[in-house]
């Protein structure tokens, strides 16, 4: 059991290594030409309208929808998003996990049935907070857990050929695993922080409307703190906002660490979704 599970852990850091170094670096303020400036508002601009839909949704049917449509442009054709239940959890608890569906209704038939939850590869890196991670990236991976290739063999029989898979915690700090997948996907690294932004933000709203509240919590944060935030949210890197503020980017570093604590989440772009529902930035 041992080996198996320093196995998996060098499989895992390979994989998000992998991940990681397709990304293109920080960008740093002497290289954001007007231009640049330009076409990132223009995407932030497409973003946020995406994420006002998602605030208008009444249903988690409707959030379902609007984010299908958002990741449409990907070559998405299914989406599936859902809280990792407990390993005891029975097929009925297991599918009140789901929160956004739009997956093939056979494949999730057979695949609860079949209690493929906790031999799926995908969702065993889920469980771990892996990266955002490409089906086509596991590799071997699979080999680790017995019928793990055969889950994702089966899966492409459905029409689930490519996909991406996202892990993010709610609010709660329950850990949640986001699916998009289609026959042909095409995800560029500089649209998957976009996406990740709309999608955490979707999925909360998807929580929201599943327990019939609106409830808003209460976050204090500095003036400081703020102005990190929203220069965070325009899609600008620790270095360019330390430059922006006239401080060091170990600084700036401190006040988002700060600012997640703060909203209770792991990364910055769940902070910028978070926030954006809050109301602390528009």
């Amino acid at each position: 059991m041992r080996n198996v599970c320093n196995r998996l852990q060098m499989c895992c850091k390979r994989l998000q290594a992998k991940i990681t170094m397709s990304r293109t670096g920080p960008v740093r303020m002497s290289t954001w030409s007007k231009s640049t400036t330009r076409n990132w508002r223009r995407k932030l601009d497409e973003t946020y309208a995406f994420m006002l839909d998602v605030q208008r949704s009444k249903t988690p049917k409707d959030v379902t929808k609007t984010l299908l449509s958002f990741a449409g442009k990907f070559g998405t054709t299914n989406i599936l998003a859902g809280i990792i239940p407990p390993a005891s959890a029975s097929r009925r608890e297991q599918l009140s996990h789901v929160l956004l569906d739009h997956w093939p209704a056979e494949w999730t038939d057979r695949y609860f049935s079949k209690g493929y939850l906790y031999r799926d590869p995908t969702i065993r890196l889920v469980a771990q907070g892996s990266q955002p991670f490409a089906w086509r990236d596991l590799g071997n991976l699979g080999e680790l857990w017995p019928g793990g290739c055969r889950i994702m063999d089966e899966a492409a029989e459905f029409g689930l050929r490519e996909g991406l898979t996202f892990s993010f915690l709610t609010v709660e700090r329950q850990r949640v695993g986001l699916s998009i997948a289609g026959e042909r996907l095409e995800l560029p690294p500089g649209e998957q922080d976009a996406f990740l932004l709309v999608a955490a933000y979707a999925f909360g709203k998807a929580v929201i409307l599943a327990e019939g509240t609106e409830e808003r919590q209460t976050v204090n944060l500095s003036p400081r703190q703020h102005e990190v935030l929203q220069w965070a949210s325009l899609g600008l890197p620790v270095e360019a906002i330390a430059d922006r503020l006239g401080i060091s980017s170990h600084t700036a570093d401190s006040h988002l660490r700060a600012v997640r604590e703060r909203l209770g989440v792991q990364n910055t772009v769940h902070a910028v979704a978070e926030a954006f529902r809050l109301g602390l930035i528009a």
